[in-house]
């Protein structure tokens, strides 16, 4: 085990490597039958990605995920790669599935596995194969080519759902990207919002709606960014005035985005749904179980309510505009190309008060030293609030900075706001999210500013 696997928690898969050609797959000779090939990869990051990256590293061979398989307790995860180059690693024998060994699969994957391996899996984009479609379709669009199947990035896959980079022979790069449910209204918002955005979302190139995807242009996706305070704050500042104007662009187009899947995050709908949102978290806090922390007790969450509603209220009164808002801004839902910041993945898109994206983005500014680090924000808040105020009375944008901080943490909290009437309302692992962001409404409601404002 290395030192990084030993300070960072990892997880083992087994790997099926299937080649397209014949259907086989390469697994090691053993006593006892054919083995399949395991990776380790790091827990809590894309899984896809990461597999890619390890069995080239560890086995030679490019690939592309296809399908994770269903595990059964107790068992170690299983991913179906699909080989795009010939086998460079000698190890590794060509065999049919009978003769992969009894202990490696269970019945149940191996009755998965065999369905795709007969093309008969319900999802386009897992079928073998289905790269090489996605390439020509791809080269059809664009009238370029592939630079190298073995150079194809992967982020996403299972399913329904891929999200695939192709750098091109001109230096260019094209995504790919494609969806199922819950998430198959992502496509009408992309198209919708790359429409109105001009070059505040990466160029829609074309649709496949039978595999409900489309192809962009674009930059590569940032990863990491820098710690260094500079480089990470212009970073930051073009972001925050990129997505200022992409907001901008959407005044008035709340009906026609929301009929195309964007969620309605107005304040009229907060006070709607507050009785339910704030007994969802007197739920969670009574079921915890951890003592590192102190729980939040019912007096504190009515408190806490009491001043959301009045925030909401006094917000409406502002009469800022409803635009778009994206509600999973991350350094991986961000592509930067000829020195622009561009947004990406917007299943999660919300007609709400624009405020919430910059408060969203102003958590990326992690700079240890908090003088430098609030420094830093104002710099970025000040972009964004320029491009604002082509529209805006600035009074009554400053007053709404104010009270952003604790509706940013709603915002994240109610999200779709269909959990709060489904069985994951009751799943645990909600209820801890829930808990570690009624803890941060908590310190957004204890700010002196914003108590300060509540009293005039």
């Amino acid at each position: 085990m290395s030192i990084a696997e030993a300070t960072i928690e990892m997880i083992e898969y087994r790997v099926i490597l299937v080649r397209s050609d014949s259907r086989q797959l390469l697994a090691f000779d053993a006593v006892g039958g054919y083995c399949l090939p395991r990776v380790r990869i790091p827990l809590f990051t894309r899984p896809a990605e990461q597999l890619q990256k390890a069995i080239k590293a560890i086995v030679g061979l490019p690939v592309i995920i296809l399908e994770f398989l269903a595990v059964e307790n107790g068992c170690c995860r299983c991913a179906v790669a699909e080989v795009l180059a010939p086998d460079a690693s000698s190890e590794l024998r060509p065999v049919t599935l009978e003769k992969i060994a009894g202990a490696e699969l269970s019945e149940q994957e191996r009755a998965q596995l065999d369905s795709l391996l007969s093309g008969t899996s319900h999802s386009a984009v897992s079928q073998i194969g289905w790269i090489d479609q996605a390439i020509g379709w791809l080269e059809w669009e664009t009238a370029a080519k592939l630079s190298s199947k073995s150079q194809i990035e992967q982020y996403n896959a299972g399913g329904a759902f891929s999200l695939i980079r192709f750098p091109m022979d001109d230096a260019t790069n094209y995504w790919l990207k494609a969806t199922g449910e819950p998430n198959i209204h992502e496509l009408p918002i992309t198209k919708h919002l790359s429409e109105l955005s001009g070059d505040c979302l990466p160029h829609f190139v074309s649709v496949r709606p039978e595999w409900n995807a489309w192809l962009m242009s674009g930059g590569p996706q940032v990863e990491e960014v820098t710690t260094e305070p500079y480089k990470l704050f212009c970073f930051l500042e073009g972001a925050a005035g990129s997505i200022a104007e992409l907001q901008m662009r959407t005044q008035g187009h709340s009906q026609t985005l929301m009929d195309s899947g964007v969620f309605d995050q107005g304040f009229d709908v907060f006070q709607m749904h507050s009785e339910a949102l704030f007994d969802s978290l007197e739920e969670a806090m009574s079921l915890q179980t951890s003592s590192r922390v102190p729980r939040l007790e019912r007096s504190r969450l009515q408190e806490i309510r009491k001043i959301f509603d009045d925030v909401c209220s006094r917000m409406e009164r502002l009469d800022l505009p409803k635009t778009i808002v994206h509600g999973d801004i991350n350094y991986g839902n961000i592509l930067f190309r000829c020195g622009r910041c561009q947004f990406i993945d917007w299943c999660e898109a919300y007609i709400a008060n624009p405020l919430i994206s910059l408060q969203h983005l102003l958590l990326l500014n992690k700079t240890k030293d908090p003088e430098l680090r609030g420094f830093m924000s104002r710099g970025i808040t000040d972009r964004y609030r320029t491009i604002w105020l082509r529209s805006c009375n600035a009074g009554s944008f400053d007053k709404g900075l104010i009270y952003m901080p604790l509706l940013a943490v709603a915002s994240t909290l109610y999200g779709r706001g269909d959990w709060l009437t489904s069985p994951q309302r009751i799943d645990p692992r909600r209820q801890s999210y829930a808990r570690s962001l009624a803890r941060h409404m908590d310190n957004a409601a204890r700010e002196p500013k914003l108590l300060e404002a509540l009293c005039h």
